[in-house]
């Protein structure tokens, strides 16, 4: 231990003595570690604690896919449910949820929360408790004692002033009457991001249904069983069910998923680890920025390296002193790098929208805690380990004698060094080109997000959402009655152009798209199982005007549709094409449900332009739009498009105008078009932020690499250069030797680098809207920039060996 503090003190000193060069690598370490710290507490909140319960990794989602029309995760069907409680053995519980916003009138504002339909053992399954009261018992899952309500602790403290005595009271729901029993702990939203939760009930003949995917389902591994095993058991339930019931399950399967990955998402975790491999990327190039200054300091040691030798000293001795400077090195840039990831992790969670953050998964949980520390003084000792080994290896092949013998002209021998040095070098033109075609292309396909909708002039359009009580608008004519009424006071406002109703808007619930299946008459099926789907958008006529959506054929909605006439519909482009390929479709029928379903034939009557919905999907959805006077809706959005004026100053008086219609229906999600898409897709303008900064930095580390290998290659070879210019070499062939021998590793670094990323863009592609493939600006134009910044990098000191005086030259050692 003695030895090991006398090699730390010695490490300090040569650390202080050589300024320049430890600022640069504690520079370049911090940037690499910092943002390392950075993605790390990210990843811990969204991959190791996503959800706001302990053990965690004992709960299993149980969900249907259909991989044959690219659905992964869907709900599945009450009656599927119930048989998979009663015939599972491998659970000690299950549980089901639906989504149901919920409406809170009476007390205070009218107000929209996002509240939960549960079944009894929910809570008991997952292990959690309220703060106060009780949760819900068996008997409220039945109709009729079902109007109890849990709050969560955010809705109590905001809504009802933390009231202690709130047990008992009764609130109003829809309009109905439901009792408060509990409250929930701090910091408990599950599933994201629940304010309330109700109990779920059915009836004898809802629980008997199969055709209609409603619930998601959750259960709890019994000790001892594994997720493989249950998974097993679960296949085997599924597969006696699709024999039974061969139509309804022909095409499904089950999907049995980890609470973990199920509560983030697929393509929330593919970011996260194309982010941790980004960072990754950095680090190393970092690493290999240190490596190489590394090499440069110690070989200007070489002499003293041999009298330590000389002196007794074994080569373990010296590879551990140069590996504690290098670790030495790390753990400053460490300690510098946790001020830069607090930073980040700042800028991260404080620019999420509020609105948005709500949704996300172990958002609340991202912070640079103890887990964040101990990586990163990990990385930091492993990256010291990385960037140190290679020079401490070369440096301890000390051959004594020769070493005191020669000149400093004779430490530029070691081919080998050079050799590894300029791996290095290529690897860092390699892994930074890797990360500016990737940051590029997400940069890319986020601006095609935001463009592909300027045809709607978004930032002229106001939206908002509102949901009808089941009881008061029951019938159809009072829902008619009340849009019709609501639309025409909002086109009453002052700059209001137009008022339109949908209850499909592009982007709105965070991007998400709600398939419906329809049927075509006198068309079955391919093949069992086969399912027609498509977004069903009921609308007012003027809607597709409102937003620019053109008319392709046949002729538009109108005011004439209504109840009592003809049901007619128009239909997207895309759905034209997929479902009647190489016909006309207009007059053609189709009818929302199964053929044998209950909702009337609709006739064709004319084609639109496709939509764009969804960002998470590539291609746009399929959409029928039909007449909301034909099939008024409990829940829809308004449209508002404004001329002359902001859309958010007419927000007091939308709600006016509404509020005279009824005074006890809340309004929720108001805000303008444009905002509404970008924070749909601000998870993608995050990640493509991220990675543009990312990518500048390996830019930046890259190109201070092949700097300190070329500057450091002049000062070797300035004997060389010397003899050269005395035989006749002018300027131009010495700038020329140097420039080529830089540019000829920035090629082969961009050689190797663009295959690889050309299959980042395969993968990006695959998942992305707006990702192409063969993209000129980030397989053109991005390895343009790193060229060019190279060859900047390789003239400076191209420029100073062009200067050297000859005779100098020939004297230098």
């Amino acid at each position: 231990m003695g030895t090991i503090g006398q090699d730390i003190r010695y490490g300090v000193r040569m650390l202080v003595k050589h300024r320049l060069t430890t600022f640069v690598c504690v520079a370049a370490l911090a940037l690499g570690i910092g943002a390392n710290a950075a993605m790390f507490s990210l990843a811990e909140a969204f991959l190791l604690r996503p959800v706001p319960f302990d053990n965690a990794d004992r709960f299993v989602a149980l969900v249907d896919a259909r991989p044959g029309q690219n659905i992964d995760t869907n709900s599945v069907a009450p009656a599927t449910y119930f048989e998979w409680k009663d015939q599972a053995r491998s659970f000690e519980q299950m549980a089901a949820y639906q989504w149901n916003a919920l409406n809170l009138t009476g007390e205070g504002q009218p107000e929209k929360v996002q509240g939960f339909e549960v079944t009894a053992n929910f809570f008991d399954m997952l292990g959690v408790q309220p703060r106060m009261g009780r949760t819900f018992l068996p008997e409220e899952e039945q109709r009729g004692k079902d109007q109890e309500i849990i709050l969560s602790y955010g809705l109590w403290q905001r809504r009802y002033a933390s009231d202690p005595n709130i047990l008992g009271k009764t609130i109003k729901v829809y309009g109905k009457t439901f009792t408060i029993i509990g409250v929930m702990a701090k910091g408990f939203d599950y599933p994201k991001p629940a304010e309330a939760w109700v109990p779920l009930s059915f009836d004898v003949k809802e629980r008997a249904v199969r055709d209609q995917r409603q619930l998601w389902v959750l259960a709890r591994l019994k000790p001892g069983v594994t997720f493989t095993q249950a998974a097993a058991e679960m296949h085997t339930i599924t597969s006696r069910q699709a024999e039974a019931f061969p139509d309804l399950y022909k095409g499904w399967n089950l999907r049995a998923m980890p609470l973990s990955i199920f509560a983030v998402g697929d393509l929330t975790r593919q970011f996260t680890f194309l982010l941790l491999g980004a960072v990754g990327f950095v680090l190393l190039i970092a690493c290999a920025d240190v490596a190489n200054v590394q090499f440069a300091r110690v070989t200007g040691r070489h002499k003293e390296l041999a009298v330590r030798t000389a002196m007794g000293a074994s080569r373990g001795r010296i590879i551990r002193q140069l590996l504690i400077e290098s670790v030495l090195l790390s753990l400053a840039g460490a300690a510098l790098g946790l001020v830069i990831a607090e930073w980040w992790v700042y800028l991260i969670v404080n620019h999420m929208p509020s609105e948005v953050a709500r949704f996300i998964a172990g958002w609340n949980t991202i912070s640079l805690d103890a887990g964040a520390f101990l990586f990163t003084l990990a990385v930091a000792v492993v990256s010291g380990i990385i960037s140190g080994i290679a020079p401490s290896w070369f440096h301890s092949q000390t051959n004594i004698s020769e070493t005191l013998k020669e000149s400093g002209r004779g430490a530029s021998s070691g081919r080998a060094r050079h050799r590894l040095r300029s791996v290095l070098v290529i690897a860092e033109i390699a892994l930074a080109l890797i990360l500016l075609v990737g940051a590029g292309l997400l940069v890319k396909g986020f601006h095609a997000l935001l463009s592909v909708h300027e045809n709607y002039h978004p930032e002229s359009v106001l939206t908002l959402t509102l949901s009808l009580p089941d009881d008061q608008y029951a019938r159809k004519p009072l829902r008619v009655a009340f849009h019709e009424q609501v639309l025409q006071r909002l086109a009453g406002i002052p700059h209001v152009e137009s008022a339109a109703l949908a209850t499909s808007v592009p982007y709105a619930n965070g991007g998400g798209a709600d398939m419906e299946l329809f049927a075509i008459e006198g068309r079955a099926p391919r093949e069992r199982g086969e399912i027609n789907s498509s977004i069903v958008a009921t609308v007012s006529p003027n809607y597709l005007r409102l937003l620019n959506i053109g008319l392709r054929a046949g002729r538009e909605l109108s005011d004439s549709d209504a109840d009592g006439t003809l049901p007619v519909a128009d239909i997207s482009g895309v759905l034209a094409e997929r479902y009647f390929p190489g016909e006309n479709p207009i007059g053609k029928k189709i009818k929302i449900g199964k053929a044998d379903g209950d909702s009337p034939w609709m006739t064709i009557v004319g084609i639109v332009d496709d939509v764009h919905y969804s960002w998470i999907n590539k291609e746009p959805l399929p959409t029928i739009y039909r007449s909301f006077r034909q099939e008024p809706p409990m829940y829809t959005s308004l449209v508002l498009r404004t001329q002359g004026a902001d859309p958010v100053g007419i927000i007091p008086a939308v709600r006016s105008q509404v509020a005279a219609v009824d005074p006890n229906l809340p309004l929720f999600d108001v805000k303008p078009f444009d905002k509404l898409i970008t924070d749909s897709i601000i998870g993608m303008a995050y990640v493509a932020a991220m990675m543009a900064i990312l990518g500048i930095i390996a830019l930046v580390l890259a190109s201070v690499g092949i700097y300190g290998v070329m500057s450091y290659s002049v000062g070797e070879r300035t004997h060389e250069i010397g003899v050269r210019m005395a035989m006749g070499a002018t300027s131009k062939d010495v700038q020329r030797l140097i420039l080529g021998n830089g540019l000829f590793l920035t090629v082969m670094g961009m050689g190797i680098g663009l295959p690889l990323a050309l299959g980042i863009a395969y993968a990006l592609s695959s998942i992305l809207f707006g990702v192409k493939v063969a993209d000129p600006f980030a397989f053109i134009g991005l390895p343009l920039v790193l060229a060019a910044v190279a060859t900047l990098a390789c003239y400076l000191p191209a420029r100073r060996a062009v200067r050297l005086d000859p005779l100098a030259a020939l004297r230098y050692e």
